[in-house]
């Protein structure tokens, strides 16, 4: 993996990635840049808008920017799993336990492999098998 997380103690980290190989489209720099990144972190550490003290404006905002996080990392799961699928041949079993945590939800991870062809621009269903 190019993306490295470096723990550097007292609560702090580096992250690293080379812009170019590890994140052509920019994912990692706009939501640094924009501050998405820090609201995610934030929000998964599980304090509460009212332990942070924040406005109704700093409330919707970062929740607005944990939702925008939420559904781009949303798509890329589910183009994800189109690759997973098609490049490695797994089975929904396969993939539902390492998507969704369980091999039970195989209806759920056929739902989520359609909407990666849709968002791929792709109707095809690809491999039936398994």
């Amino acid at each position: 993996m190019g993306v490295t997380v470096k723990k550097t103690g007292g609560g702090r980290a580096e992250i690293t990635w080379d812009p170019q190989a590890d994140d052509p489209y920019g994912h990692i720099a706009k939501l640094i840049e924009t501050e998405h990144l820090a609201y995610v972190l934030e929000a998964i550490g599980g304090r509460s808008f009212e332990e942070r003290e924040a406005t109704e404006d700093q409330a919707l905002g970062a929740a607005r920017r944990t939702s925008e996080v939420s559904r781009l990392l949303d798509r890329l799961t589910a183009t994800q799993t189109v690759e997973l699928r098609e490049r490695y041949g797994l089975g929904w079993k396969k993939l539902a336990d390492a998507v969704r945590g369980t091999p039970d939800a195989q209806s759920s991870i056929r739902r989520k492999y359609q909407s990666g062809l849709r968002y791929l621009g792709r109707t095809d269903s690809g491999p039936t098998e398994s």
